[in-house]
């Protein structure tokens, strides 16, 4: 009978890798109940590797022109809001009437539009924008936490009002859907009112932009 043969020396390499493998199985174990799959049989190929693919997103397309524009309208809102209810605190000093009045009006109709864009999401069978997912929300809000006279207000106001008529005029030009774009048609004058008082309010000539669309926002800038 010949001899047997040996088994060959296991190389340091080897070893590493073998104790690399061992912690790797001991790692998963503890994560998990079961115990770790055992090494498969001779002839078997492994199984392949699986990967978590990201979700889609919620809004693409001109869906995320829609949602856009529930999420700026909805922001508006909110800030002019604080702005009035912090008017009415005595937070910004002596407020005029006719500035508070200004503030809430537009506040209530930011809302609505907010609220009007939500509904055509739902319509859609997509989900309605929640919060105020921009990126420009930390910047706008602490315009709001600086103010501290109306015409601080006034300026935030302004300077907001005339992005959210900017973008609404892009979405026109942006969506097909024919319920979208009449809500945008009936928002853009109301935004724009908006802003023609906050500039009368300022002491500013009325002016008329020369590019209606300079300063919108696009679906870059949400963050859901």
């Amino acid at each position: 009978m010949s001899p047997r043969p040996q088994p060959r020396p296991l190389s340091r390499r080897g070893f590493l890798v073998g104790l690399g493998a061992l912690a790797g199985a001991a790692g998963l174990a503890a994560c998990s109940n079961d115990a770790p799959p055992g090494p498969p049989a001779p002839g078997v190929p492994p199984s392949p590797t699986t990967t978590t693919s990201t979700a889609p997103a919620a809004y693409e397309g001109e869906v995320a022109w829609i949602a856009l524009g529930a999420a700026l309208s909805g922001l508006a809102g909110d800030l002019l809001g604080q702005a009035a209810t912090g008017a009415a605190q005595g937070r910004f000093g002596a407020v005029p009437g006719v500035v508070s009045a200004y503030l809430s009006g537009a506040a209530a109709q930011h809302v609505a539009h907010a609220e009007a864009w939500n509904r055509l999401l739902a319509a859609g069978g997509r989900p309605a924008v929640t919060g105020y997912p921009l990126t420009v929300e930390p910047a706008l809000r602490g315009r709001l936490d600086a103010a501290r006279a109306p015409i601080d207000l006034l300026g935030l106001a302004a300077d907001l009002t005339g992005t959210v008529a900017a973008t609404v005029t892009r979405i026109v030009g942006e969506v097909t859907d024919a319920s979208a774009v009449t809500l945008a048609a009936g928002v853009g004058p109301v935004v724009a009112m908006h802003g023609a008082t906050a500039d009368f309010l300022l002491g500013r000539p009325p002016t008329a932009p020369t590019d209606p669309v300079a300063g919108a926002l696009t679906p870059d800038a949400l963050t859901v």
